[in-house]
């Protein structure tokens, strides 16, 4: 078990520390975004953390059986899928720009004391603006930018136009660089069965991924059941419903939770020993991501923090899986594809008494 433990933090170690470094980080690129900016940022990423913890969960029907010792643990790896609609966005929403920012704006403003005037009236309200550029799986080449529609402003009865223009963030770009695959893995425990029903859980322990990120986290269970218990006669393919929840925190700023139902179909050819289960499934999943973190904005009276905090939806509402499970005496291997708004795939290698 602890070496199980051991090679899943190490792997998810490896990926995101080569991602996110310590000049490059999550809580720094977040700090420059308004909450309207930093929603449509990171919106890839919730609906991928979602898809991830609502995957994988059954590659196997439960017996139909009023009472049988069945117990497997499973190392699972689950994959999401993003494209190049996912890389980048452009919406509108209210952003508060900070003093370096409102004096390059205000750069045609020749009087000292006016540009001072304007540039402290610029600081202290929150602006409705366009927002656009790379999502946090977006490319590392390109920064979000600002887009402000220009705005007039008095000092001493005398008017002073801002032109329209646009304000790229630097620093602020697509942080995990063009990432076709967000993957995720846990360890998967089941144990049953009990009038056709059998009970599952997935962990990850807490493991640290770096100085900034912090911690990760992740532990989700569920029952699975066979319906076909309570029929007098067989059915043609073994048939269950599943229901599971998980949670899931990425240090401080990331707390995921997932849930789904699901109607599972699947048929064992061969024997225990030696065997194919071709299963497919499917099944209604929510996911919410709640996002916090802190952004430093500019005030007369000097830089002040303000605390973050917006919940998000993933995306995804109803997948349809299709996989497969290949029995080697004790040994069980599966794979599957599901089929949803963000798809996705995952395998798990595990031991089944």
């Amino acid at each position: 078990m602890k070496k199980l433990q051991l090679f899943l933090s190490i792997a998810l170690v490896a990926f995101f520390y080569s991602k996110v470094n310590a000049q490059d980080n999550l809580q720094k690129t977040l700090s420059d975004l308004s909450s309207d900016a930093a929603s449509a940022y990171v919106a890839p990423i919730v609906s991928g953390f979602g898809a991830n913890l609502n995957s994988g969960w059954v590659h196997r029907i439960v017996p139909a059986k009023i009472y049988s010792l069945d117990i497997e643990f499973t190392l699972v790896g689950m994959g999401t899928f993003f494209n190049n609609s996912n890389k980048s966005f452009s919406t509108a929403g209210s952003f508060r720009f900070n003093t370096e920012q409102a004096m390059n704006m205000t750069s045609n403003i020749s009087d000292p004391n006016a540009r001072n005037a304007i540039v402290n009236q610029i600081i202290s309200e929150d602006m409705q603006v366009g927002i656009s550029g790379p999502t946090i799986v977006g490319s590392k080449g390109q920064n979000v930018a600002i887009s402000f529609p220009g705005k007039t402003y008095t000092y001493n009865s005398q008017q002073y136009p801002i032109p329209a223009q646009n304000i790229e963030l630097s620093g602020v770009n697509g942080l995990l660089d063009n990432l076709s695959i967000l993957p995720l893995a846990a360890a998967q425990f089941s144990i049953g069965t009990f009038y056709g029903t059998a009970a599952e859980i997935r962990f990850l322990p807490s493991i640290q991924l770096n100085s900034d990120l912090g911690t990760i986290s992740y532990f989700g269970f569920g029952i699975q059941h066979n319906p076909g218990m309570w029929l007098d006669e067989p059915l043609p393919v073994d048939v269950s419903v599943g229901v599971y929840t998980q949670t899931m925190k990425v240090g401080n700023i990331f707390k995921s939770t997932a849930t789904s139902f699901g109607i599972y179909a699947g048929k064992t050819f061969g024997t225990n020993l030696l065997g194919v289960s071709p299963y497919a499934g499917f099944s209604f999943e929510t996911s919410t991501i709640t996002v916090n973190y802190t952004r430093t904005i500019s005030t007369q009276a000097g830089p002040e923090d303000v605390n973050v905090s917006f919940d998000l939806k993933g995306e995804n509402n109803i997948r349809f899986s299709l996989g497969a499970s290949f029995t080697l005496l004790f040994l069980n291997l599966n794979v599957d594809y599901s089929v949803a708004k963000y798809n996705s795939v995952s395998a798990g290698l595990g031991f089944a008494f």
